[in-house]
């Protein structure tokens, strides 16, 4: 499923939602990154987001590379072990992604 890239860090968000891909997304301010990509030094404004989500990392994956603007655009799962049980049910029942 190929789609137009989202144009904003809210709009990524809300398709995530939208697609019950994350159950909550949290965006940092926009902070400024430089990078080095295809031999030059890179410099942009950037929104972190922390997207809470319980999907099949691969689907989750395929669906963020799908709608995200960048070539490689970052991302990193970390998984949570321990967590306030009512709040961490609540990720898995919104967004499970599985369709």
């Amino acid at each position: 499923m190929v789609s137009h890239p989202c144009e904003t860090a809210g709009d990524l968000a809300r398709k995530l939602i939208q697609d019950e891909l994350a159950a909550c997304v949290h965006m940092l301010p926009a902070g400024e990154s430089i990078y080095s990509w295809k031999n030059e030094i890179c410099q942009e404004k950037e929104t972190l987001l922390m997207i809470k989500t319980a999907a099949d990392p691969k689907i989750f994956t395929e669906r963020v590379l799908d709608a995200h603007p960048y070539e490689c655009p970052e991302i990193i799962g970390f998984e949570v072990s321990e967590g306030h049980r009512e709040y961490l049910d609540w990720i898995e029942q919104l967004s499970k992604g599985d369709s």
